[in-house]
């Protein structure tokens, strides 16, 4: 039996694969058209037997309605459509009762009150208030009617006027309570739902705390594992690089041209190792928090980029390159010498091992904003390698033309010294001109 009825007023619609929401709108506009139905037959029937003619046409007019919206949901699963015929009904058995049955001052203005309720409720608030206009717009009709001298009958027999008014009374009743089930069913799935997600967001939270707190672990154990280790790598290659040398100065001229090749070869990689070894301990201290950024004073950056040329200068003839500077003007900043330095010389050595002219060019200005320095050399950069240069885990070092003694975490470290300075370093390329030039800008 709970099945069958489950399955008239569901109109054929599928529980398991129908929105709750939708299914319980559904069976709400079901329920309304069928009260109409069964509410309309006895009036209909009475209104044949007293020969009314224009209740005969109201309340058919109301059950083909209904039976309509009925049909719509059944066959078409239409649901707009069905909810507008059904509230439609409403509205015409509304109007045959209110012109049979002495106007607007009777109870059967009842059924033009449930009209902009069922419609707000089937198909929300803009539907609800268009049906509230139509309504309000019939009462005034009505009332303007009577103040100049209409008279809407009441044209049920006395005798049978009790059991009409308590036939329609049940029904406005009957209606009601659909409606405010419907309503009522909707507050409660909605606090339903709303303790459900946040239930879900609560749990959601949790896993995010705890996924940030192992991820936390995880990276600080990251961080010590990579110090503990550079420190652990670096006393062996720091023996191995000097012992190298002192063999190198001792027996060298002893070896045969391939010993001597190979002990310079061990020399050169034990250099390059170190480089790499430092600066992942530089990365791994600033990642710590260990970045000495409290060491701050005035710095004069023009003092600062000659130093870096000086030191680069012999590099850059061991390859017939020349270092151009151009820095007019002191500029002074405040920073840390030692990140600045090493940030500069970077940029510096990369240039040299990418540049494919014979030439790089330094500048150094002064901005309103800050400081502006500019390495800028000839050559040719991808667009999707441009962020890749400053990338601690996948940077373009195997692509340098040359060695400088630049180490792949290199670009990374500069990145991070100028960033915490608060400024920014970045790369742009002139395609026509086929240059490349770094900008390292440093905030007043």
């Amino acid at each position: 039996m709970e099945r069958m009825l489950n399955r008239v007023l569901n109109c054929g619609w599928d529980a398991a694969y129908t929105d709750p929401v939708l299914l319980r709108r559904v069976r709400t506009a079901a329920a309304t058209a069928y009260l109409l139905i069964l509410v309309g037959i006895p009036f209909l029937l009475r209104a044949y037997e007293w020969h009314i003619s224009l209740r005969m046409l109201s309340v058919t007019s109301a059950i083909v309605l209904a039976a309509l919206g009925l049909l719509v949901m059944w066959i078409f699963r239409h649901f707009g459509m069905a909810t507008q015929l059904v509230t439609l009904a409403v509205f015409v058995a509304g109007a045959g009762a209110i012109m049979t049955s002495g106007g607007i001052g009777t109870s059967t203005l009842g059924w033009w009150m449930l009209v902009p309720l069922l419609a707000g409720l089937l198909r929300g608030l803009g539907s609800g208030l268009g049906w509230g206009a139509l309504v309000l717009v019939s009462i005034y009709a009505c009332y303007w009617a009577e103040q100049h001298g209409f008279r809407f009958p009441d044209l049920t027999p006395p005798e049978h006027l009790a059991s009409q008014q308590l036939l329609q009374a049940l029904g406005i009743t009957c209606a009601v309570l659909i409606l405010v089930s419907n309503f009522l069913s909707q507050i409660g799935q909605s606090e339903r739902q709303l303790a459900e997600h946040n239930k879900d967001l609560r749990q959601q939270v949790k896993r995010a705390e705890q996924a940030e707190r192992d991820l936390t672990r995880a990276l600080e154990s990251k961080t010590r594992f990579l110090a503990n280790m550079s420190h652990e790598m670096k006393t062996p290659l720091n023996a191995i690089v000097g012992f190298s040398r002192q063999l190198d100065k001792r027996a060298g001229g002893g070896l045969d041209e391939r010993s001597r090749e190979a002990l310079q070869q061990v020399i050169k990689q034990s250099d390059g190792m170190l480089l790499l070894v430092n600066d992942l301990l530089a990365l791994a201290q600033l990642d710590k928090g260990e970045a000495h950024n409290d060491e701050l004073h005035a710095l004069d950056l023009r003092d600062l980029l000659r130093r870096v040329v000086m030191a680069l200068e012999p590099v850059a003839a061991r390859y017939q390159l020349r270092i151009e500077m151009d820095a007019p003007e002191s500029v002074t900043q405040f920073g840390n010498g030692n990140h600045l330095l090493q940030a500069v010389n970077s940029l510096l050595r990369h240039a040299l091992a990418s540049t494919r002219g014979a030439w790089v060019r330094v500048t150094l200005g002064e901005l309103p904003q800050g400081a502006l320095l500019q390495v800028l050399y000839p050559g040719t950069l991808a667009a999707h390698d441009q962020d890749r240069l400053f990338d601690r885990y996948n940077h373009l070092h195997s692509q340098l033309r040359r060695d400088v003694g630049l180490s792949g975490l290199a670009m990374a470290l500069a990145y991070e010294h100028v960033t915490r300075h608060g400024g920014r370093i970045g790369v742009s390329v002139d395609e026509g001109m086929n240059q490349i030039c770094f900008n390292l800008f440093l905030p007043s």
